[in-house]
């Protein structure tokens, strides 16, 4: 366990190392793609970049397991240089043209997520040793709560340097600040304590044995079906984000990375709220309320377009919100839930298989599938309705699946959750008994 010394020290260097993220991926990047000609069907190959390099990370899993305490400290150095290394793309970008500035991309991608593949298969069974599990909700709302305020702050930063129509001069004046920042995360590192490794096996097993093994269990294996789907339809419609809002809404780009931040402040506001709640009344709580939020999220985004230009931007700024808080409780759930069902035996090949063929392998399969649907069908109408709105209300619906299959998880050290709502009725109902008996 970190003292707590070495948890504000933790604290610290992961604000600095998700801000790059924040930046980069939720919105900026994009945004940069589409300025130099990037429509949405080669978007789509694009944003599967790191779930190839995810898929083929299955054949490093037993080295992870093996090293997984001394493989975040290089990882985060390497994922800082490439920060630097994708500069001279932004100033270069108008000079070699559209092929050569793709290409230049799509190497970076690859190797930033192939550094940030390994460092996530190390950070869960990290984490885990880390931090006590009575605890461990309320630490990682606090970690995502403060890390996704400063991402916030960055990107409100990058949407008044960007303005209305960004020159590349001004995208690499925004992605300098970020991994000068970002410095921060790998010093981090050397002043915390990493756990030790696990015993290490005498004979290796085969992965497929292992898979096998690990998913036997009922509840590990419907929650990898669970997650599985989930990421099936968040891909439908989540590497399109910042394409409806250019695109098909004709929005400014500020205002594009203004509504990304306000997605990011969603999660981020109400992250330590939601570890209380999973802390208090368990992770399918959390999950069964946040994917209820995120269908009414797909269900009242799918109508923006209706309202007027002004009444469509206030829209838009309250769904933006809405929608992070949805999300933050997603992840939240989601997290807590993995290291509840997780075995003591392969735990590490359980977080990493989970993550290679639970999360990449759909996210490798939709997104090309959705850029080619969208790119091909942009002047579709049905009653009104073009094909961004057609796709919000196909993946509300599919919630449904995904509320039915949370329904079905079973408690573990948690209520059920008819039990749940029902104390959380009743202690309401009585606190209305008492105001009104005895009213301030």
């Amino acid at each position: 366990m970190l003292t707590s010394t070495e948890k504000n020290i933790f604290f610290v260097g992961q604000i600095a190392g998700n801000t790059y993220y924040t930046v980069a991926f939720n919105g900026v990047l994009t945004l940069f793609l589409l300025k130099i000609g990037v429509k949405e069907g080669l978007l789509g190959f694009l944003s599967i970049i790191p779930f190839i390099v995810g898929i083929a990370s299955f054949f490093i899993v037993s080295w992870v397991e093996k090293n997984f305490n001394r493989i975040l400290r290089p990882n985060s150095c390497i994922l800082v240089l490439l920060g630097f290394l994708l500069l001279p793309l932004f100033l270069l970008a108008e000079k070699i043209g559209y092929h050569p500035a793709v290409v230049y991309y799509a190497i970076f991608s690859f190797l930033y997520w192939a550094s940030s593949q390994v460092s996530t298969l190390a950070w869960f069974p990290v984490v885990q040793l880390w931090v006590d599990e009575s605890e461990r909700g309320r630490f990682l709302g606090t970690l995502r709560f403060t890390s996704t305020i400063v991402g916030f702050l960055f990107l409100r930063l990058s949407s008044y340097l960007l303005g209305p129509d960004p020159s590349f001069s001004q995208f690499f004046y925004i992605m300098l600040a970020v991994p000068l920042f970002s410095i921060i995360w790998p010093v981090s590192y050397f002043y915390v304590r990493m756990p030790d490794s696990l015993p290490e096996k005498k004979q290796q097993e085969k992965p497929a044995l292992i898979f096998r093994d690990v998913f036997s269990d009922r509840e590990r294996r419907l929650y990898f079906c669970f997650y599985f789907i989930w990421n099936i339809i968040s891909y439908i419609i989540a590497p399109f984000m910042m394409p409806f809002y250019k695109m098909e809404l004709n929005l400014p780009s500020s205002f594009c990375v203004f509504l990304s931040s306000l997605s990011i402040l969603g999660m981020g506001a109400l992250a330590f709220i939601w570890g209380k709640v999973n802390d208090f009344r368990g992770s399918r709580f959390v999950l069964l309320f946040s994917f209820i939020l995120g269908m009414l999220w797909c269900l009242m985004i799918a109508h923006v377009h209706l309202f007027p230009a002004d009444g469509a931007k206030k829209a838009l700024i309250f769904l933006s919100l809405f929608g992070g808080i949805a999300g933050g409780g997603q992840l939240m759930g989601d997290t807590t839930r993995r290291f509840l069902i997780a075995p003591e035996k392969n735990r590490v090949a359980f977080f990493s298989y989970l993550v290679i063929f639970g999360g990449q392998l759909p996210a490798l399969i939709i997104p090309p599938i959705s850029g080619r649907i969208i790119e091909s069908h942009r002047n579709i109408s049905f009653y009104g309705y073009g094909i961004y709105q057609l796709l919000f209300l196909l993946v509300g619906v599919f919630h449904i699946v995904l509320i039915a299959m949370i329904l079905k998880m079973k408690p573990i050290k948690e209520k059920p959750v008819g039990e749940i709502f029902k104390d959380v009725v009743t202690e309401n109902l009585l606190k209305l008994r008492d105001l009104i008996v005895s009213p301030p």
